[in-house]
């Protein structure tokens, strides 16, 4: 009956700050991640991380529900449905209130998890860590790592090498480098719709061949992309896309933790359980 009674208030809870995040994202719009960024969100990231443990260690009711399986329950759905939601929507709704809510809900609960089942009577259990913690990492590289990461645009052409990129808002911001377009190349429908184009630039003094779903990586945390292009009465101007993820590698570190913990899956089976 108690644990009944502290699995529905939990849930109860958990769906109110959700509808509150709807509320509170109807008001405000989005959230300026930016003032979140290095180093404020890594000393939430701590804070938050020392009082899940602290809620733990101590037991206490909020410990307790997240470690029920209504808990695990709630959270697998939450993720489909932001999965969902990144999907189906052209632009995905990361900086959201209700999308941040959520995610915030999933690692929490996620991070009691690994605390109480990284290991048991026989040791470390090394492929439930490996594909908790790798699922964790992954979403805390999106979560925390967000207002870290720096969507730019820049026009090049042929005229003159350009270090100027724009921000959504239409600030500019220096690339750190030089962008020239030196040769680009369209195939086109009958009805002269491009079918697929692909650019040589020259960047930062190296040409690469850009093209759309083929950016090029400029270094682990960078990548550029080429999104579209215009034509005009002094040649062609190419649209490129700039993104900068600080936390890929955190991100990557997951994945990779992911892959090795379903391998293991595969080669041993699945765990047998000590009668």
């Amino acid at each position: 009956m108690i644990k009944w009674c502290l699995e529905t208030k939990g849930a109860v809870a958990t769906l109110m700050i959700l509808l509150v995040s709807v509320v509170l994202h109807v008001l405000v719009a989005n959230l300026p991640l930016a003032i979140f960024s290095f180093p404020l969100n890594l000393i939430i990231a701590v804070v938050w991380l020392y009082i899940l443990v602290e809620l733990y260690r101590s037991r206490r009711a909020v410990a307790q529900y997240l470690l029920t399986p209504i808990a695990s329950y709630i959270s697998v759905i939450l993720l489909v449905v932001g999965c969902m939601i990144m999907g189906l929507q052209s632009k995905p709704a990361t900086t959201s209130l209700p999308f941040i809510t959520l995610l915030f809900i999933v690692l929490s609960q996620l991070s009691m998890v690994i605390m109480r089942g990284w290991r048991n009577a026989s040791g470390v259990r090394w492929r439930f860590l490996l594909n908790h913690v790798g699922l964790w990492l992954a979403l805390v590289a999106g979560f925390w790592g967000a207002p870290d990461t720096d969507v730019l645009r820049a026009v090049v052409s042929a005229d003159a090498p350009t270090d100027e990129a724009y921000y959504e808002d239409g600030r500019m911001a220096l690339a750190g480098y030089a962008m020239q377009l030196v040769d680009f190349r369209a195939e086109y429908f009958d009805n002269g719709t491009p079918s697929s184009y692909e650019a040589d630039v020259m960047i930062d003094n190296e040409l690469v061949t850009l093209a759309v779903n083929r950016p090029y990586a400029r270094s682990v945390v960078e990548d550029v992309y080429l999104t579209s292009y215009e034509t005009h009465a002094t040649g062609i101007h190419c649209i490129l896309q700039i993104v900068r993820q600080p936390w890929k590698w955190v991100m990557f570190t997951g994945i990779l933790m992911l892959i090795a913990g379903a391998f293991m899956m595969f080669i041993k089976g699945p765990q047998k359980r000590s009668v």
